[in-house]
């Protein structure tokens, strides 16, 4: 593999574009998010109780923003650690955003539950 064009002191391109695509991988899922939140909002407004689709739309519009908020900073880190030629640094990213979304599953579980009871 010959040196990149500017010296061996760049690090390989290769990196930095890899490291962009998983940046905009969680901007993606982010957006997702947000967007089952609206469509909670409009499509589920009497999710078991009164209060039910207003708080799982809040909690996905909430998870998506730190999503995104968090792919961008671990995506700064990266750059920051394949420039300096340093490992790159863990993230306890990953877990909290399935962790959270879990939870925003069993609630949605709980609350489809009481719907169907009522009849």
């Amino acid at each position: 593999m010959p040196e990149p064009a500017d010296g061996p002191d760049h690090p390989d391109y290769r990196f930095t574009l890899a490291n962009e695509r998983t940046l905009l991988a969680w901007l993606r899922t982010g957006l997702a998010l947000v967007a089952g939140g609206v469509a909670v909002a409009t499509y589920a407004p009497d999710l078991g109780v009164r209060w039910g689709s207003a708080a799982v739309s809040l909690a996905l519009v909430l998870i998506g923003l730190g999503t995104a908020l968090a792919g961008y900073r671990r995506w700064r880190g990266n750059e920051a650690a394949i420039a300096a030629g340093r490992a790159l640094p863990s993230s306890p990213v990953v877990p909290a955003v399935a962790a959270a979304v879990a939870a925003v599953v069993v609630v949605v579980g709980v609350l489809v539950g009481i719907e169907v009871m009522r009849g």
